[in-house]
């Protein structure tokens, strides 16, 4: 795989807001980021048939942003937001992006027995980055804490599930990622912003073992280990090496 496709699979994993303000900002993150990674140069105005680099920025921005003829308009409007200047190149304030993230609802998705603790630690990480997470723990037991799950869940932009060896016996936890799903399917036909579901494997669970067979099988393509972030190390390190990649989903080179 080329530095380039690597650049498009982690940028693709962070949504595209339908806001026009947020839009651009993310975009003015990404070009910024290319340039950073040594993928492109910071003069977005140029020959597209002069040089490879300028060539991948040209495949990016139409993979990535689903445009090929529109850059030059997103040229303007990234002027108009003082982030390139009236040459074409990006400014200190596209570049001053790298260190922020968009403040994404983040629904966290845990059995209370089983993974207490790394809940709050993934909350706690995500708070220092700007997020928005939801964990439950301030939530009473009844009718109002089922609705308000529900309802949490289907505003949320990311669904983050952790997953112990005895999660799935919560029917409560398969309930939240069934409506995760559902809401993400929703999303995609109604061509709004798709919403992301991140499973996290600890505490040695796997979804291919037999006890899990009965689980119903959208549950178990969602949470498998191709979509999954997994701590291989059951120790600091090993939860730390998780939490660093789920941040790397959102953007973040913590």
């Amino acid at each position: 795989m080329s530095e380039l496709e690597k650049f498009l699979e982690e940028r693709s994993r962070i949504p595209i807001p339908n806001g026009d303000v947020a839009r651009v900002h993310l975009l003015a993150k990404d070009l910024a980021l290319g340039v950073h990674r040594n993928l492109w140069g910071r003069n977005l105005k140029f020959n597209p048939n002069s040089r490879l680099k300028e060539v991948q920025l040209l495949v990016f921005y139409g993979e990535r942003w689903q445009q090929r003829d529109s850059l030059d308009h997103d040229i303007e409007l990234l002027q108009a937001h003082g982030f390139a200047d009236e040459s074409g190149l990006l400014t200190q304030a596209a570049f001053d992006l790298l260190t922020e993230v968009a403040p994404f609802d983040v629904f966290v998705s845990y059995k209370r027995s089983e993974s207490s603790a790394f809940a709050l630690l993934v909350s706690f990480r995500l708070k220092e980055r700007g997020l928005v997470p939801f964990v439950d723990m301030a939530i009473n037991v009844g009718e109002k804490w089922y609705d308000e799950l529900h309802k949490r869940i289907k505003e949320c932009d990311y669904f983050i599930v952790l997953l112990g060896r005895n999660t799935l016996k919560s029917e409560m936890t398969i309930q939240e990622i069934k409506w995760a799903i559902k809401y993400r399917e929703q999303n995609i036909e109604e061509e709004v912003e798709e919403k992301k579901i991140i499973p996290i494997w600890h505490s040695g669970f796997n979804i291919t073992h037999k006890r899990w067979q009965d689980v119903d099988q959208a549950v178990r393509d969602e949470i498998s280990a191709n979509n999954a972030i997994i701590v291989q190390d059951e120790s600091a390190s090993g939860y730390n090496s998780a939490i660093v990649e789920l941040l790397n989903r959102f953007g973040v080179t913590p």
